[in-house]
């Protein structure tokens, strides 16, 4: 995959104004995404943000109560990320994020057992499922269930599967209740956060096709090495004031005006009226929801029920010890309610101690915890997978958790109903978001996905 890519003549700014504009509502990773490719293609953007800065549920934020910068939660990249390495790549951020040349990721089954697994530089699909076969201790059962599912991935298709759910899937291959703990679990919550008994095997197909069982190269995990705020938000704002574009943070849209069957204009929580030649929608569906609810004569116009979206919630604890977690990053504790430990980035680091991201996908029950409940349930999985008690054997001196209610939508069979084209019935209407129908999980790639297809569309 290409480190760089060539960008087209960029038009002055003096032209661009006299071309055309698009407003832009919503300033995560798929509004940003979508300035970004209406600027490559000369319209100027007009990104509107009722948050006081860019980035969405992949922004940064300096905490005071812990005197730390931290992420609203922890997001590892693929390497099969084709659309966010091209973004960060014309921001001209890709090169903080450290992509992996082969997967490597160390799996904890308990404090005496540890798997560090590696992908090796073969051809698809032998870079990982060799390694797998000769180094994970499975079971007869796991290898004969890895043989039938082989065989049946080989003979299935992504459409074929639409109907189904992960666990349906697997099922249908036999029973291997290790390879489901050390395989499925883990790649299911975090790429779907969604549960096996509920995930579409739709989406995890994709997931399969396009990052494990892809190319070597493609298999291994980005781990940014910056916050998320200097990933996308800082070097975005920098690129579009550098090339005309517009950006306008604590702006919050409470009514889109139709008329002559297109869109006009957008009423401003402050009064404010903005005439928008075009439009795109970059926001999560429950919020897109309530404004179409302000707009019943724009909601009247669209095949989809944006209210009837569910959704995942993810808690990321960032905690700050004395002493360090013996283990290779990112590691995944298998079977447990906390999945992963990522160790955080330079900037979030604290002098003299040691920073952790510990994530719970899917956490339905946990997201109602007190932060005392979730440090507890954080301590006695450490205990568990590493002899090391959070208070005694660490000594935690700072935390700090992030819960995010509404993280993706639950990724059910279902919900593949639900997904909006970035193409509207209204002509100068256009729809962006991890959450539309990009055929991949509600991700970063998604997101940034969704942008660049809203942007094409606008320009066609």
């Amino acid at each position: 995959m290409p480190q760089n890519y060539p960008l087209p003549n960029l038009p002055s700014h003096k032209k661009m104004a006299e071309q055309k504009r698009v407003v832009i509502v919503g300033g995560g990773v798929a509004g940003i995404s979508a300035a970004v490719h209406a600027i490559q293609n000369g319209v100027k953007p007009i990104l509107l943000e009722r948050s006081p800065g860019l980035g969405g549920r992949a922004r940064s934020l300096f905490a005071n109560d812990v005197n730390a910068y931290i992420d609203n939660g922890q997001h590892a990249l693929s390497g099969s990320y084709a659309e966010t390495r091209r973004l960060l790549s014309i921001i001209g951020s890709e090169e903080k994020i450290d992509f992996q040349q082969r997967l490597s990721i160390q799996f904890q089954l308990n404090a005496r057992h540890s798997i560090r697994f590696q992908s090796w530089p073969l051809p698809p699909p032998l870079h990982f499922l060799l390694p797998l076969l000769l180094n994970a201790p499975l079971t007869a059962i796991d290898r004969r269930f890895l043989k039938c599912f082989g065989w049946r991935y080989l003979r299935t298709t992504g459409e074929d599967l639409r109907r189904f759910t992960v666990r349906e899937w697997l099922n249908a291959a036999g029973d291997a209740p290790f390879l489901e703990k050390f395989l499925w679990e883990p790649i299911t919550l975090a790429t779907l956060n969604t549960p096996l008994e509920k995930a579409s095997a739709f989406l995890l197909y994709q997931v399969l096709k396009n990052a494990f069982l892809g190319t070597a190269k493609n298999c291994g995990l980005g781990l940014p090495n910056e916050m998320l705020g200097d990933l996308f938000a800082g070097p975005a704002e920098k690129y579009m004031k550098k090339h005309g574009g517009e950006i306008r943070t604590n702006a919050s849209v409470t009514r889109i005006i139709l008329e002559n069957k297109r869109i006009v204009a957008l009423e401003m929580r402050n009064g404010e009226r903005i005439e928008t030649p075009m439009l795109i929608m970059a926001i999560p569906p429950h919020a897109l929801a309530k404004l179409l609810d302000a707009s019943p004569e724009i909601r009247e116009k669209l095949p989809y029920n944006f209210h009837k979206f569910e959704y995942s919630p993810i808690i990321t604890a960032n905690i700050w010890c004395k002493n360090p977690i013996s283990a290779h990053f990112p590691t995944a504790l298998v079977d447990s309610p906390v999945q992963w430990v990522f160790s955080l980035p330079t900037k979030a680091q604290k002098p003299g101690l040691h920073g952790y991201a510990l994530v719970i996908s899917a956490a339905f029950k946990e997201v109602d915890f007190t932060a005392e409940q979730i440090l507890q349930l954080i301590d006695s999985e450490l205990y568990h997978y590493f002899l090391k008690n959070l208070f005694n054997d660490l000594q935690v001196a700072h935390y700090k958790i992030v819960k995010e209610k509404r993280a993706t939508f639950l990724q059910t069979p279902q919900s593949l109903h639900l997904r909006a084209t970035a193409k509207t019935p209204i002509p100068n209407f256009f729809l962006a978001g991890d959450w539309t129908d990009t055929d991949l999980p509600a991700t970063i790639e998604s997101a940034a996905l969704s942008g660049r297809l809203a942007a094409e569309h606008l320009i066609a």
